[in-house]
Formats: C-alpha cells, sequence, structure tokens
C-alpha cells in the first residue's frame, strides 16, 4: 500500500526554509539587549503570519475566486515582510521574499513574474539603507533579486516538463481508447459480415436446396422418395439452425465497453479508477461507445487537473430498455456548489447531445458529479 502524506515536498521544503529563518532571527534578537520582548514576540506574531499566508496561497485546493484569492494572499505576504525588515535587521530574512516569488509563476504568466521580482527586493534595499543604516544593502538587495529569478526560471521549468507530462498522459489515454475502441469495432463488424455471409452464401444455397428436394419428392415414388423426403426434412433443419445461428452472431455483436474502459483505467495510475458496468449491457453503435469513453476520458483528465481527488468512480448500466446511463463522480472536496463549465464539460455536452442524451454536471461539498443518459435503440453511427 502505497503511503499519501498529507503535505508534499516542495510544501515541506518551504516550512523547513521558514522554521529556520524564523529561529535564527528570534534567537538573535533575544540575545541583544536593543530588542525589548514587546519587538521579538510581534516578530515572531509576523513570522507565524507569513507562513500562514504562504501556505494558504500555495493551497493545492481552489478558491471560489482563486486567482484573486491567492493574489490578495500574496499581497499580504508582502505587507509582513516589509514589517519584518522593518523590525529585524538581519538581511537573511528576505530568503522569504524568494519563498513568495516562487509562488507566482503558479498565477501569473512568466514574463509578468519576472518583470515583478525585481520589486521584492527593491524594498530590502530600501529600509536597511535608510532605516538600518546598513551599508551594502543593495548588494544583498542584488544578490537576493538573483535567487529571485532562479527560483521564478526552476517553478516554470518544472510547470512546463509538468504541463508536457500532463500533455504526454492525455494522448496516451487518448490513444489507448481509440485502440480499444478501434479493436472492438472491428471485431463487431467481422462479425456481422461473417454473419451477412453465411446468411446470403449458406442460406441462399440451403434454400435452393430445399425447393429442389421438395420438387424431387412429388417426381418420385417409393423408396426414393422416402429418402428424398428425409433429406428435405434435413434440409429444412440445417435451414433453421443457419438462420439461429447467424441472428445470435448478431445479438451478441455488442461493443467491449468495458474492456475499453479498463484499459484506460490502467492508463491512469495516479487516480484510482473504480468501475461498475452492467453484466447484461450491449451496445451496439460504435458512436455511443466512443461516447462514454470520451466523455470518461474527459473526466478523468479534469479530475486530475482541478480536483484533489484520490477516487473516481464510474458506474455504467441501463436505466431503461432503451436508455444506457453512465455515472462519474469522484471523492474531491470543492468549495462551492456552482462551477464555470470549460472546455470539458462543453465538449462532453456536445457529444452527448449530438447522440440525443442528457448530461447533468454539478460540483458539491462531497465531490463532482456527471450523469449522462444516451439511448440505446438511436444513434448517428450505426453499422
Amino acid at each position: 500500500m502505497k503511503l499519501r502524506l498529507p503535505f508534499d515536498v516542495e510544501s515541506l521544503t518551504a516550512v523547513m526554509t521558514w522554521l529556520f529563518v524564523t529561529v535564527s532571527a528570534l534567537v538573535l534578537m533575544l540575545q541583544n539587549d536593543r530588542f525589548s520582548s514587546a519587538i521579538v514576540a510581534l516578530v515572531a506574531f509576523l513570522y507565524v503570519t507569513y507562513i500562514v499566508l504562504w501556505l494558504a496561497a500555495s493551497r493545492k485546493l481552489a478558491f471560489s475566486r482563486d486567482n484573486p484569492t491567492r493574489i490578495g494572499l500574496i499581497l499580504l505576504q508582502v505587507l509582513v515582510i516589509l514589517g519584518i525588515y522593518w523590525l529585524v535587521p538581519f538581511t537573511f530574512s528576505a530568503i522569504l521574499a524568494v519563498l513568495t516569488c516562487t509562488l507566482l509563476p503558479f498565477i501569473l504568466p512568466f514574463r509578468v513574474a519576472l518583470f515583478l521580482s525585481p520589486f521584492f527586493a527593491l524594498p530590502m534595499a530600501l529600509i536597511f539603507t535608510f532605516h538600518w543604516q546598513m551599508q551594502g544593502a543593495w548588494l544583498s538587495a542584488a544578490l537576493f533579486w538573483t535567487f529571485n529569478v532562479f527560483a521564478l526560471v526552476m517553478i516554470n521549468t518544472t510547470l512546463k516538463e509538468r504541463e508536457a507530462k500532463e500533455s504526454l498522459s492525455e494522448a496516451h489515454q487518448e490513444l489507448v481508447a481509440t485502440q480499444s475502441l478501434l479493436t472492438a469495432a472491428t471485431q463487431q463488424s467481422e462479425r456481422i459480415r461473417i454473419a451477412r455471409d453465411i446468411h446470403d452464401l449458406l442460406g441462399h444455397h440451403l434454400t435452393a436446396l430445399a425447393i429442389k428436394l421438395q420438387v424431387a419428392s412429388r417426381i418420385s415414388d417409393g423408396d426414393a422418395k422416402t429418402q428424398i423426403d428425409e433429406c428435405h426434412q434435413l434440409a429444412k433443419l440445417l435451414l433453421s439452425d443457419v438462420r439461429e445461428a447467424v441472428s445470435e452472431i448478431r445479438e451478441k455483436s455488442s461493443i467491449d465497453v468495458e474492456h475499453a474502459l479498463k484499459a484506460i483505467a490502467a492508463a491512469t495510475p495516479q487516480l484510482k479508477v473504480d468501475l461498475t458496468i452492467d453484466d447484461n449491457l450491449e451496445i451496439q453503435h460504435v458512436s455511443t461507445a466512443e461516447t462514454i469513453l470520451r466523455c470518461v476520458q474527459e473526466t478523468i483528465t479534469n479530475t486530475l487537473k482541478h480536483s484533489n481527488a484520490s477516487k473516481l468512480t464510474v458506474a455504467l448500466d441501463t436505466d431503461s430498455a432503451d436508455c444506457l446511463r453512465l455515472t462519474l463522480h469522484d471523492n474531491g472536496v470543492h468549495t462551492t456548489e456552482h462551477f464555470q463549465a470549460g472546455n470539458g464539460i462543453t465538449g462532453m455536452r456536445e457529444r452527448v447531445y449530438a447522440q440525443k442524451g442528457h448530461i447533468d454536471a454539478r460540483k458539491t461539498l462531497h465531490g463532482f458529479t456527471t450523469l449522462i443518459e444516451l439511448p440505446l435503440t438511436a444513434s448517428s453511427g450505426t453499422l
């Protein structure tokens, strides 16, 4: 069983850095008689406030108004850092500004973040030069600015690699779904072709044979007539068996959606996908099967991108004799009930409506649920 930590390595590293800076500053201030206990307590409060703001701004769970909220939290961090600069005469406190800079690429374009990076170092140079009368403050500020730039470049590179990995994962899922669907459609087409050939060729010849045997029976007598009648009955029985076999092949030429869904789930190791599929479910149309696979694939992508869910439940059954029901539910925790549909949900709706189906997607405090209903009897993609 894989251990799931309640925090990520990046946050842990940031907290450790903050803790080292905080402890160092407080210890040095306590050893210096020029700082009163009240000032030290105020500084400790500012340091604690900073890390609380940083953790809130860097959390993976989205806010109801995500970008404005995170920008507001970053501005509050900057105000807290200015207060620390004013009360603490140690330049290493500028490490906090570096930590704040690491948040910018997540909510702002890289060029904008790079443009803002000098303004995170400028207050340090001004305060330590004019308030603390410290020589070399501008040089220290310049050095910390280079740290800011380095952090921005590294974070931006990491984000690009993550986007490329996600894009590759989506392409892999789409390839797996397409391959599974193509295999199932090819098998269905081959079964129907075999049934058609049996019906057209063997059925035709057996029918002709039965007619000729019937004619032969009428113009024969004695033992010959008896033998011909028996052959006629055998021909009719064989023709009946052929028709039943053809009907059975056609009835069982449904598309194996379960195999395709399992292939998609196996191609998504970062998310646990639970599949529940009705044993009696039969899907005859390729377009219906494709709509199901694409909707499941898009839901997996949305869950990985926009939710902190660890599990996705996929249930596929028949709501009635002519209606198929697909239920998708993740266990993510969301802050609001209402949401604005993005390209993923919009694309799912277009696919479902093209099949004359219905889709209902909603966000709740217990996760995200999508209910899709598709007709089984009518489809635009019949074979």
